[in-house]
Formats: structure tokens, sequence, C-alpha cells
């Protein structure tokens, strides 16, 4: 299937040489007038080179920062969001070059024709390569967070209960192993070190993790800001760690460079629980070469190369397939995820272990020592889910024949469907769970909390509680709005980081609203990430300011993604006087427009002065604070019910640009552009794209590439972990005070449907209030 970028690219192919016409006629000013010449016998002034002025040193802002003592207030410091930005900067070279390293992993750029459109061509080409480094980079980070963080002893049911209750897990520094210490010596490499750094940004999961595998040392452990921005040059941003090198090696059995890693991975088979090798990828170069000559009519270049990178059956691609080479059975991804499940199973029947996505509440907190309906509900779910796994209904799917392979206990999908119809076909096993013999049905609070340990397995084979994956490529789009907006070399950096961080501290404030998703900005988005990589400095803030554990969702559904900007936008606003948004792009223009009512144009009230201060001094939108959009997915969904939803928010987006612009005209303003062209090289091929909204900027990933789609999450009906988070707060909030859950207005809450009764799903379109 062709990628979007193919399809915009063949789609937009004039109006691309229209922008490359005007940036270029942009690159050539008219020439000065020609200096006056120097009369005969005159010399030009001298000059004393002991007098001459140095060159601004540019580096000054990020060259010598503070990053050992702590903030006072809990917040980040300005040193600490510039060390972020330094580190930003790293990642993005490493991306460009990856990308721009022709053969790397087999992938080289021979085939591809010399004609007017092989920059577009080796940009699909380096994102396969960035494809498979990522991958293998979430490898290396497992098997280096391993070796350095060992398992603990892994809590129980019990054990988790206990230290729940005696507040353990809200005491800083809680752990019985002493936290983790970096030095020069212990670094690890710079892909590590992204990967571990985007881990660190889905704080729910992260705290999950480390709960359960026993390692609340690494979560007491903040990022080592120290020990990591020396080893960045302050002029080419490279990351050397000369003399943690060997140390690496010697920990990991793995080469320095993630470039120089063998051709195949280790994978446990599923059927016979024996380690077999298989390729990451099997993207065949002979046959590219083979294509591309006999490429005629309507079988582009273009076509041709997305069909061949989105062929391979390797462990990094979407269709893995490999046989064991001890027992021949097939392997897939969906192999491997159930088999994740099984083995979490038999990990609670044996050992008492609980299972993922149990352990935090829908306020993302542990089991606590208070008397709130919420906690109450919470543990009571905890019990009944666990159990329901461990009393019966788990060694039930364990004892299902695997039929080498092919047995319903041998995907994901299948060991849901056996969950749900074993619980509406046997009442017993919930009321084994429950303890009782009454109720045989499962409350609002344990559904919700079965969906979200699901989620831990749906499109996700690894032994986190996400995919890391897609957490390091949705990384990539703010990655790439750092750059461009370039803070790093502005001579107002430290203002603008300690502005950044007041405005942070006031998106908090926002965020106490238990009904709504705030959505950030990108320089609150800069901070809020720089605090996260501090995890309990960030869990005691949000707790004190929130009264829950904010988490930092990474897949929010665009449409979702779009109201709650609105609603941002319009309570920022009120609240502040200040616009939220200073970008003047053509989408925050109507985002705007849609804020800011008649009746406050009318009056010119501060809302609409407000508005009308942007427009005061011009400015580049692709380097202004856009919304921060990395987290933007768009859902597959086979009834069509999603697109039928995002086509009438694109048409409400549409009227009110409509009306920005009208209103522009009238004040002798330029509009705002929709069909821009954005200018990008992030692999190191300088391209111009079609603009995307909400990311400002080129669609960020090309799904066929990666085992898993960075940019869509599945909404289907059943489809476990989406239908999550708004409905959790509204639900315990009014059964707390004896209502029931009825029909919720989709306007004013964001949800599609909510059935009333026992039998009630709790569907959510986005991940509402605070994301799961």
């Amino acid at each position: 299937m062709p990628s979007r970028l193919s399809r915009v690219l063949s789609r937009y192919a004039d109006k691309e040489k229209e922008a490359l016409a005007e940036a270029e006629a942009r690159g050539r000013p008219s020439p000065p007038p020609a200096p006056p010449t120097y009369a005969e016998n005159q010399q030009p002034p001298q000059y004393d080179l002991d007098d001459a002025i140095p060159p601004p040193d540019i580096t000054a802002g990020f060259s010598n920062l503070s990053l050992s003592g702590p903030s006072t207030d809990k917040l980040p410091t300005v040193d600490e969001t510039i060390a972020h930005l330094k580190l930003l900067e790293c990642f993005y070279r490493l991306r460009q070059i990856v990308g721009k390293t022709d053969g790397a992993f087999s992938v080289s750029n021979s085939p591809v024709p010399a004609d007017a459109q092989r920059d577009e061509l080796l940009v699909e080409l380096a994102e396969k390569r960035w494809a498979i480094y990522v991958a293998r980079a979430v490898d290396r980070f497992d098997n280096w967070i391993t070796a350095i963080a060992p398992a603990g002893l892994a809590p129980t049911m019990t054990s988790y209960a206990d230290d729940g209750d005696s507040g353990a897990y809200y005491k800083p520094g809680f752990s019985k192993r002493e936290l983790l210490v970096f030095n020069e010596s212990n670094m690890p490499p710079v892909d590590v070190l992204m990967v571990w750094h985007a881990y660190m940004l889905n704080p729910r999961a992260y705290f999950e993790d480390c709960i359960r595998g026993g390692k609340m040392h690494l979560w007491n452990t903040k990022f080592p800001w120290a020990a990591v921005v020396p080893r960045i040059d302050s002029k080419s941003f490279a990351y050397a760690a000369k003399d943690a090198e060997m140390e690496f090696q010697e920990l990991t059995g793995l080469p320095w460079d993630c470039l120089d890693g063998p051709s195949m991975k280790t994978v446990s088979c599923p059927t016979c629980r024996k380690d077999t090798k298989v390729p990451w990828t099997t993207c065949d170069q002979n046959e590219w070469a083979s294509a591309f000559p006999n490429a005629i009519g309507e079988m582009s270049y273009e076509l041709i190369l997305d069909r061949l990178l989105e062929r391979g059956t390797g462990y990094c691609e979407p269709d893995f397939k490999q046989a064991c080479t001890h027992c021949n059975v097939d392997m897939s991804h969906d192999n491997l995820r159930a088999d994740k499940f099984c083995r979490d199973v038999k990990s609670l029947i044996a050992d008492d272990t609980p299972m993922p996505g149990t352990l935090l509440s829908p306020d993302g907190v542990p089991i606590q020592p208070s008397a709130r309906y919420a906690a109450r509900v919470h543990k009571s779910s905890f019990n009944t889910i666990n159990n329901l796994l461990k009393l019966g209904l788990g060694q039930d799917i364990l004892d299902k024949p695997r039929l080498r392979g092919a047995g319903k206990n041998c995907s994901i999908t299948g060991i849901r469907d056996m969950l749900e119809q074993c619980i509406m076909d046997d009442a017993s096993y919930v009321r084994v769970a429950k303890g009782t013999t009454l109720s045989g049905v499962l409350t609002r609070g344990e559904k919700i909390l079965f969906r979200k340990m699901m989620s831990r397995y749906w499109e996700n084979d690894s032994p986190f509680a996400l995919n890391l994956v897609g957490a390091v490529i949705r990384q990539g789009s703010f990655i790439e709005k750092m750059h461009n907006i370039d803070w790093l070399h502005s001579p107002a950096l430290l203002s603008t980081m300690s502005r950044l961080i007041t405005k942070y501290s006031r998106f908090m404030d926002i965020m106490k609203d238990p009904l709504h998703m705030a959505v950030p900005t990108l320089d609150v988005d800069l901070a809020w990430h720089t605090h996260q990589l501090h995890p309990t400095s960030y869990f005691a803030y949000t707790i004190d300011v929130t009264r829950q554990f904010i988490d930092h969702d990474d897949k929010v559904p665009e449409t979702q993604l779009n109201d709650a900007f609105a609603w941002t936008s319009k309570y920022y606003q009120k609240l502040y006087k200040e616009p939220y948004s200073e970008c003047t792009c053509w989408y925050c223009e109507s985002v705007r427009e849609s804020a800011t009512s008649s009746v406050s144009r009318l009056f010119n009230t501060s809302s609409a002065q407000v508005a009308d201060q942007l427009h005061s001094s011009p400015q580049d939108p692709k380097k202004s604070v856009h919304i921060s959009a990395h987290n933007a997915v768009r859902p597959t969904d086979d009834s069509g019910k999603y697109d039928k939803i995002a086509n009438e928010k694109a048409a409400k987006l549409e009227a009110a640009y409509q009306a920005a612009c009208t209103r522009a005209k009238k004040k002798g303003k330029p509009a705002p552009k929709k069909d821009d062209y954005y200018y990008s090289d992030v692999y190191g091929y300088p391209v111009y794209m079609p603009m995307y909204m909400p990311y400002y900027g080129a669609m960020p990933y090309t799904a066929g590439y990666y085992a898993v789609a960075p940019g869509c999450m599945t909404y289907n009906a059943g489809a476990a972990g989406v239908r999550l988070g708004l409905v959790a707060a509204l639900a315990e909030r009014r059964e707390a005070a004896g209502e029931g859950l009825q029909a919720v207005d989709v306007e004013e809450e964001g949800v599609v449907e909510a059935v009333e009764g026992e039998e009630a799903e709790a569907a959510v379109v986005g991940v509402g209030a605070r994301v799961l």
C-alpha cells in the first residue's frame, strides 16, 4: 500500500514546483548597489587587529549548564530545559546521519534513478533505515536496562496491596535498592539513551513497569543530565562517551554503535520455547535493482519503492513471519503477543505476580491508604481482574490446544475472544474471582481495568507496557519542531526557558479540570517533557497540584486532540488574558477564531483584543509555538464511524478558517496560508512536502515501514485499551455521588457513546481527561 507521502507528493507536484520557485526567488534577493570606488591613490582605512570584535559564541547559552542542584519549587530548572534542547538536537542529527548512511542494514541508494524526484525517493529509503535502527535500538535498550537494573523481587498481589495501604509508593525515594549513578564510564550509547528518553515520557507505563519489575530504584533515578550533556559536542551535537564503550560491550555483549550490530535477532519460539535467530529485515536489494528499470505506465518509482519497502517479513516489519529452526512452526508478531500474555498468566498463577495494566487506578496512582470511593473501587477491581485469571480462567486458556501455532491461545485476538465468551457464558468465573455467590457480572470499573490489562498486549510483544518503537518514532515529530524553532541559538534563550516554565505551571493548573483534556503547545510540552525525566519529582508535583498522576499520553486521536486544543486555548485565554498559542498558521488561526465569540468581537472584549495582539508582530508560523501534536494518531475503524466524526470536525475547522480569512482581509492583513509547503531535511535530504495538520509539518511516518504503525490506533469494537479515560473519570465521580452513568453528551464530553446499565461498555473517542 503506497504511503501517505507518496500519494501527497504525486497529488501536489505542480504546487511543489511553485513552492520551489518561490523559495528560489526568496533565496536570490536583488543585489545591493555597488559600493563607491576609491579615488586614485586613495587606500582603504587601516584596521587594528587588536581592536577587532570577535564573532559571538553561538554555543554560549548551553555550554556551561548547572545540572546538579534540584529546583526549589519542584519544577524543572531553566538549565534542565536547555540541556533537554541540546539532547533533542543530538537525536535530530542522529536521525539525519542514520537516514543518509547508504547501505546501512543493506538498504542501498544505488537502485534509485537520478531524476527530478531522487531526493523524495531517498527520503523513503532513509525512513526505512531509521525504522530498522529504532527497532534494533529498543532491543539494545532492553539488554542494557536488564543488565544495569535486573529485575528485583516482583510484588505479589498481597505485598503490592500491603505496600499501597502503607503509603509506601508515595514516599520519596521508596526503594529497597540503591539508586543508579551515571558518570563518564558507564553511560549507554546514544540510541539507548533515545529509547530510555521516550520510555520515561510515558510516565504511567514507566511507573507500572518499575513497580511490577521490582525496579523502584530505576523509578527514583532521574535522567542523568550531568553525565549526558558534557558528552554532546556543542557544535556538531555528536554524542561520544569513549570511556564507556568497553563497559557497555562487556555488559551487554553488543557493539557500541547500533549500525554495527548483527543482522539477526534472537527470539524465543512460543511453541517449543527454544531460542531461534530471525532476520531484522528481508527487504531484497536485488529485487529493487530489477524493479526500477521496469517502472512503466502508472507504476511510478514511488509506488514501486513503497511496495518493496513494505514487503519484508523480518522482525521489524509488519508482516513478520519466520519459521522456528527447531520445531519449524511459523512465528509472527501476533504469536509473540499471545505468548507474552500466557507467560504473564503463568507468573500470576505460580508467583502471584499481578497482571500488567491492573496496578494503577484511573487517576494513575497505586493502591493507596485512602477512604475515598475511587481508592476502594480500584482495590476491589485490582483483586477481581487478577483473581479472574488466577482462579480458573487463566489456566483454562493456557490448556487450550496450541495446534502448532494455530490455536486460539496463539493470537491475542483469539485470547480476547475466549476471555469475553467465557465471562459472558459462565458467571461462575466472576463469582469465584469476587469470592461471592451473588453477582456474576463485572462492574464498570472492573471492565475498564480489564481493557487496560489487554492494552498491554495489543500491538505490543515487547516486555514493556507499551511499544517503544512507536514511542520513539512519535517523539521524532516534536524533536523536529524543536530543531526548526532553534531556541538553542536564540539570544533570548534564558528568558524564553523561564517563560515557558511559567506557562507550564499554568498549564498544570488547567489540568485540574477533571472533565477535559488539556493539550500543550510546543513550549509547554518542552517543559512538560523535561519534568517527566525526573519521575519522582513529577509524580509528587502532579499529585499535589491536580490530585492525580498526570499521564503524557502519546496516542490521542486527531479529532480529540483538535477539540481539546480548542478548549485549552479558550480557557487559557480567559484565565490569563494572553494568547495560548502564539502561532499564526491557518490551523491555530482557525482554532482561535472558533474560540472567540461574535459578541466578544462586537464589544472588543479582552478575548478579541488578545487574539488581535498576535498580528502586530509578523512571524514565521513554522517557527512558532504551534500545538504540540506529536501524539496525534489516526484510528483505524472498519465501521467508518471515526471517518464520519473526522469529516465533521474538518468541516467545522474549514468554516472557522474561512471566517479568519474574511476577518484578516477586512483589517488589511494577509490571510493565513492554508495550502502551504513544508521544507524538511530530517533525513538529510532536503525536500518540500505539503503541510498536514495538526502536525504543521510533513506526515511524520510511513506506516508500512514499521512493525506497528506509529500513527494509528485500533478503533474497532472490542479493541483493547482504546475505550478508556474520560468515561472512567466520569463514572467514578458519578457513582461516588450515587448516580448511574447515563448517555453522555458528545459535544460536551467527547464521548461516542456510553450505554446505561451493568452491561455498558465505556466507549470513548479520544482518551479523555487523564489519558491512560
